[in-house]
């Protein structure tokens, strides 16, 4: 926070709390496609596991640097 006064604070932690709560939401949203897209016990999903997960967790997002997407593990939707 490199303002000094209350109203750039709250403004900085108002905007910190809008984008934690996107990526919340899409990280969310993701884990319930991947179930929805799939059959949990044909891909090994043990489905008990989901009660100690959560879309909290920060170690999948890179908030600065360069994304790279590796063509080959992508699925394609259009043969689905």
């Amino acid at each position: 926070m490199t303002t000094r006064d209350m109203q750039g604070h709250r403004h900085t932690s108002g905007c910190l709390t809008l984008l934690m709560a996107c990526i919340i939401y899409w990280q969310a949203k993701e884990l319930n496609r991947v179930l929805n897209e799939c059959d949990p016990a044909q891909a090994g999903i043990d489905v008990s596991l989901l009660a100690h997960i959560s879309p909290i967790g920060w170690d999948n997002l890179i908030l600065y640097g360069e994304y790279v997407l590796n063509q080959h593990l992508i699925q394609d939707r259009s043969r689905s």
